[in-house]
């Protein structure tokens, strides 16, 4: 069985690769509409050349936005990442919550005897 660090090693790099690859090939058809549309008689043909040659381009930002976004994630997962800070004295949140916890003293609270009375004299 291999190591699922070096799958996804081997993942991200053939990612970056193929978005390389499909950023040329975008890259290419973006210039070679351009020129095409720029050379063609036909004003048909040419608006079509051109709108070709935009949604080409706009592939290629998508393409590159995808190939940064790689690149940086490969980039992040070879990096070594930085140690865990000093521990703190408080383990248990919810113990020193406890231990700080105090009940107000204004009002002293009654027997139960007494709220069962008074509940049912009001209702």
């Amino acid at each position: 069985m291999t190591d699922p660090n070096t799958s996804r090693t081997l993942n991200s790099i053939l990612l970056v690769v193929l978005l390389g690859a499909m950023a040329a090939a975008l890259a290419a058809l973006t210039i070679v509409t351009a020129r095409a549309a720029g050379a063609a008689e036909d004003p048909d043909l040419q608006r079509v050349l051109a709108r070709l040659a935009w949604l080409a381009l706009v592939l290629l930002g998508g393409a590159l936005v995808l190939l940064l976004w790689a690149v940086m994630r490969l980039a992040r997962s070879r990096l070594p990442r930085p140690g865990r800070g000093a521990p703190t004295p408080y383990v248990d949140a919810w113990s020193l919550a406890g231990r700080r916890f105090q009940l107000p003293k204004d009002e002293p609270e009654p027997p139960e005897g007494e709220d069962a009375e008074k509940d049912e004299d009001s209702g």
